[in-house]
């Protein structure tokens, strides 16, 4: 049974459909249904949607994006833009497919030369086909040409937005986080080998509630990525300002050993500070390719002077949306994600704990009913019986 395992579960890898997201938006009311979580032939979505319009001339505008995949729209920094956010309610003309096979970009690419006969009334024209380098840019485009057509236009014009042909893989790990911000708000060493980037820098006070007069933000220019001759050491020294006189100095050390780098230690202001993470002192460890992402990154003052160290709790500040890559970046985007939280994530404790419990009250169950004993209490009938005489 276990060999057969070991080839069934290859062979199912291997012959696996692989797929990509697709967003429609159209001027004109495409059809509504509900969406499959299965993998969707591409040749569907234009059968079963832009073909069931009545229109007998549409334009077809075609947005790809390099190694999209549904992690993108679904958990990207851009997440809330206008774009997203009408497509996950499927309103105001926009529809989004979150599985859909990856020849989508061929699919929509041959969509005026297709012999479809559910689009035997309608002639297609397509007009535009552009590849954009990041999401948020096509998800601006879309939205500058949504303006353009309007809903009153007297031509039909459908925008696709999917994967270059061949690049996206749904189950493949984000590759970079898509900023929706300037290039110039990512600090890069003169050598691209060293990347960092984080949305702004706050504290907290004792009592646990945010410092708004402490938020500062990243100033790339002031700040630097610096190597030892070896490689092997990086000291990132980085600049933070909250818009007035105010400044932090803060100075990361990471360092390479075997197969992961990590952090070694934050000094703010001349004081020392650790990452934690789940509760616990964490060192980033992660491969040398890849980087260290965290939605919400908290470091704590810590005293190295006493005996075993100590730490400061009611001393912490937080840097929102860390990506950092201090080894083997190429200035353009940054390796595969290690993310900061842990496998086991409250939400798969509070589902093991519950099952656990439903189990223990099912053994017992069955136990109890196992150990029913029938009355024996009453005679043997294959036995002498009992008589008992009556008193005179």
């Amino acid at each position: 049974m276990m060999f057969f395992l070991f080839v069934i579960i290859p062979f199912l890898t291997l012959n696996s459909v692989l797929a990509s997201p697709v967003l429609l938006w159209s001027n004109a009311n495409l059809p509504r249904s509900s969406v499959s979580l299965s993998t969707v032939p591409s040749i569907d979505i234009i059968s079963n949607y832009i073909c069931q319009l009545s229109n007998e001339q549409i334009q077809v505008r075609l947005f790809a994006v390099n190694d999209l995949t549904n992690e993108d729209i679904q958990r990207g920094l851009q997440s809330q833009h206008s774009v997203l956010v009408n497509a996950r309610k499927a309103s105001n003309g926009y529809r989004y497919f979150p599985n859909v096979a990856d020849d989508a970009y061929k699919t929509f690419s041959l969509l005026p030369q297709s012999n479809n006969m559910k689009c035997a009334h309608i002639h297609f024209q397509q007009v535009q086909s552009t590849t954009y380098g990041t999401l948020h840019d096509a998800l601006n485009a879309i939205q500058a040409s949504v303006d353009t057509v309007g809903v009153d236009s007297k031509e039909t014009v459908v925008l696709a937005l999917t994967g270059t042909p061949g690049v996206a893989r749904q189950h493949s790990a984000r590759l970079r986080r898509d900023i929706a911000v300037d290039e110039v708000d990512v600090l890069t060493s003169d050598d691209d080998t060293c990347m960092f980037y984080a949305n702004k820098l706050y504290w907290e006070d004792a009592y646990g509630s945010d410092n708004s007069d402490g938020n500062f933000t990243l100033d790339t220019d002031a700040s630097s990525c610096t190597k030892s001759e070896n490689g092997t050491s990086a000291v990132l020294e980085l600049h933070w300002n909250n818009g007035t006189s105010d400044s932090v100095v803060m100075t990361l050390i990471a360092n390479l050993t075997g197969r992961y780098w990590y952090l070694e230690k934050a000094i703010v202001n001349d004081t020392e500070y650790r990452y934690f993470a789940y509760g616990m002192h964490s060192k980033m460890d992660t491969p040398p390719a890849y980087s260290y992402v965290c939605t919400r990154a908290v470091f704590i003052k810590y005293d190295p002077n006493t005996k075993y160290g100590t730490y400061d709790f009611t001393d912490k500040f937080y840097l929102a949306n860390l990506q950092f890559q201090p080894f083997h970046a190429n200035g353009t985007f940054f390796g595969p994600p290690n993310y900061c939280t842990s496998f086991f994530t409250s939400g798969i404790w509070m589902g093991i704990t519950s099952s656990l419990l439903c189990l223990g009250i099912l053994l017992f169950g069955v136990y109890r009913m196992m150990s029913i004993k029938s009355n024996d209490q009453f005679d043997d009938p294959k036995g002498k019986p009992l008589i008992i005489k009556a008193q005179e």
